[in-house]
């Protein structure tokens, strides 16, 4: 092979490997409709999985921005759902909170808080993040006061519609 040729190869193979290296990098941001509509499916996922064993539960299914935490001029959406057991005293809210990171977890989340943050006895709390969706998750679970059981599910802020 000819000296020039082969550093023309080089050359060629380098800048590939930066062009694809730019693109494995950083996974692009879904936009606030597809965030909106993942952060619903896995809260409804979690919450089929244990109403059988609440009762009174409410849900907040993402319908609506808002600018709890964002700057000014951007908007987030959440999911929360609340419920009280139906039978207190049969209920361990450290196995509840871990089923529900367990289900989240499957799901490509990861834990940034654990009970072991807190330390409280009869609460059990778990913060799970998605590095590729950019949602978060807040568990609870406790034994008093009702509700027994929280979830709260969030996107990002994103700008406002305004």
């Amino acid at each position: 092979m000819h000296l020039g040729a082969f550093s023309k190869a080089v050359a060629t193979v380098l800048a590939c490997s930066a062009v694809l290296a730019g693109c494995a990098g950083e996974p692009e941001r879904p936009t606030l409709a597809e965030a909106t509509r993942q952060l619903v499916s896995d809260g409804d996922a979690l919450v089929s999985g244990i109403k059988s064993g609440l009762t009174g539960l409410t849900q907040e299914r993402a319908d609506q921005d808002r600018n709890t935490t964002c700057l000014k001029g951007e908007t987030q959406r959440y999911f929360r759902a609340k419920g009280t057991f139906a039978n207190p005293s049969a209920e361990n809210p450290p196995s509840l909170v871990g089923l529900l990171k367990g289900e989240l977890e499957g799901k490509g989340y990861t834990e940034v808080v654990d009970n072991l943050d807190l330390w409280e006895d009869d609460v059990s709390v778990s913060v799970v993040t998605n590095p590729t969706t950019k949602l978060t998750f807040v568990l609870l679970a406790r034994k008093e006061p009702t509700p027994n059981v929280m979830i709260v599910g969030k996107t990002e802020c994103y700008p406002g519609n305004s």
